[in-house]
């Protein structure tokens, strides 16, 4: 597997494909601010030319810096075969050269897929009310780099 930076086509190719990927409307949560302003934290995973997976994810410039993943995909025909942790690891090493001291990512309540492998790759978990406005509570996830 090959992990790089998202290029413009990769970032089309995405936002064409993410809705099928994730089994509903997402293709918006592609927002074009990850490529345009944001794409040098952006990575690909190519398995011999095609693209299996994404990572959209900042550093952020306020001390202390935070490494935000916003947002993963893996090609359905890809999963469990350890995409996902091999683009967090490659996020991890660029957000560490870059000052970060702390990654963070959330989920929506009950998505437990996503809390499961945020757990296994060592995050700490916990459920923030009202995280993204009254009512709308979220998982945070939190991990010391």
């Amino acid at each position: 597997m090959h992990i790089r930076g998202i290029t413009k086509s990769d970032f089309d190719y995405v936002v064409s494909v993410l809705d099928r990927w994730w089994g509903g409307p997402s293709s918006e949560r592609a927002h074009p601010v990850f490529f345009y302003e944001l794409g040098s934290h952006a990575l690909i995973a190519e398995e011999d030319g095609e693209v299996v997976g994404f990572l959209l994810g900042l550093v952020t410039e306020d001390a202390p810096r935070v490494a935000y993943v916003h947002l993963v995909g893996i090609n359905p025909d890809h999963r469990r075969r350890g995409v996902g942790k091999q683009l967090y690891a490659r996020f991890t090493e660029r957000a560490r050269g870059a000052g970060a001291a702390t990654m963070k990512a959330i989920t929506t309540v009950g998505n437990e897929g996503s809390i499961r492998f945020h757990e296994a790759l060592g995050f700490a978990t916990h459920e923030e009310p009202d995280y993204a406005g009254r009512g709308r509570s979220r998982v945070v996830f939190t991990k010391d780099l």
